[in-house]
């Protein structure tokens, strides 16, 4: 005797072979793009970093060599200054890489077309 499923749904428990494989395809094409992209942030995060010890250790010797506490105190904010702005960088170059990780996702997520209309255009829709 036959399960009643499978008289009203004969291809439900076998799907074809194919039917996956663009997704698994996707799948794998999306996680190089991002492997590329995490390799590119921590390649400029680490070059960042040499710069900053670079810099910590030229600056630990002027402020040795110092002739005055002003002087030292001088040094130390040029070095902070730089920091800082290392620091901005290492964020900058994170939001890119979401950035590009997003446009690259995004587009395939479900509801993406209504995300990318205007604000003004869905009102006029829901008023129509």
């Amino acid at each position: 005797m036959s399960d009643p499923v499978t008289l009203l749904f004969p291809n439900l428990l076998q799907p074809a072979a194919g039917s996956y494989a663009p997704v698994g395809v996707k799948f794998w094409e999306n996680e190089e793009t991002l492997l590329a992209g995490m390799k590119e942030f921590a390649d400029g995060w680490f070059e960042r970093r040499r710069i900053g010890t670079h810099a910590a250790l030229e600056t630990a010797r002027r402020m040795g060599e110092a002739a005055t506490p002003l002087d030292s105190i001088r040094e130390y904010q040029d070095w902070f200054g730089g920091a800082m702005a290392r620091l901005v960088e290492d964020g900058i170059a994170f939001q890119q890489q979401v950035m590009k990780a997003n446009a690259r996702l995004a587009p395939h997520l479900p509801g993406a077309d209504k995300a990318a209309a205007p604000p003004q255009e869905e009102d006029e829709r829901l008023s129509a």
